[in-house]
């Protein structure tokens, strides 16, 4: 029987024995919570739990895509040892700052905003995305073989050759690699920001309300499966992506 098979049944077990000491409602009710919520709008908040994936996805989206705009380049840069020296110390006193942290200062950054909320949240999902991934492709930038660089040297290679015919290519994968360990914390600090800074939508403010109202357990784990179905389909997508690069494992060996 299939590994996946295994660890579906187990979990189920486990699920069920939480259930008879009534810690977990039972698998079947979570199950028709979540499929009657996919397609029916909630009447608390009046929307449907795709309607409410889709707000989180869209501004994990645009925070990930300023984060990634800007930690693709830096990162890439860090090749050289004059924006290494310059940038490192800076990085390593903000990165261990949780994303959460920065949203008392993201309130007051987007004040003016005409919705400073949402702004709020898409910058937090640029911090908890930009710090990961930036350090991941710097990493893997400076991991480059020396050996590498001055035989391209020897034939003339100039710091722009060099850049572009033998870092940028050399970094693919782990650029590949830094976006999806980025969009994972992007994931999980949208869901946390928006437990905290509400805006009337998304997975997170959709769970925290549920547990307002009541505590209403099918739903919160409805809203966990949904988290966790999107988080799961978007690493592996990107894993995926990853493998198609032939000379990845040729270059971590």
């Amino acid at each position: 029987m299939n590994q996946k098979i295994y660890s579906a049944l187990l979990f189920i077990s486990l699920w069920y024995l939480l259930y008879f000491l009534n810690v977990l409602p039972a698998f079947h009710v979570v199950v028709v919570t979540f499929l009657e919520l996919v397609v029916e709008a909630e009447p608390v908040l009046g929307k449907t739990l795709l309607q409410h994936a889709a707000s989180s996805l869209l501004r994990v989206l645009a925070g990930a895509t300023v984060a990634f705009s800007l930690s693709i380049p830096l990162g890439i840069l860090m090749w050289f040892s004059r924006t290494y020296n310059l940038l490192h110390p800076a990085i390593e006193v903000l990165r261990p700052i949780p994303p959460l942290a920065w949203i008392p200062l993201s309130y007051i950054l987007f004040a003016s905003f005409p919705n400073p909320t949402v702004f709020a949240q898409i910058f937090i999902v640029a911090v908890g995305a930009f710090f990961p991934s930036f350090v991941t492709i710097s990493d893997y930038v400076r991991g480059i073989p020396q050996e590498f660089i001055e035989l391209a040297k020897v034939f003339g290679a100039r710091n722009f050759d060099l850049l572009t015919k033998i870092v940028l290519p050399y970094s693919l994968p782990g650029i590949i690699t830094g976006i999806r360990v980025g969009l994972g914390v992007g994931w999980m600090s949208i869901i946390a920001a928006e437990m905290i800074a509400s805006s009337g939508s998304g997975l997170g403010y959709f769970i925290l309300v549920m547990y307002e109202v009541g505590g209403r357990m099918p739903e919160i784990l409805a809203g966990m499966a949904m988290i966790g179905l999107i988080g799961y389909l978007m690493n592996t997508l990107l894993f995926k992506l990853e493998e198609r690069f032939p000379w990845r494992l040729k270059s971590e060996t």
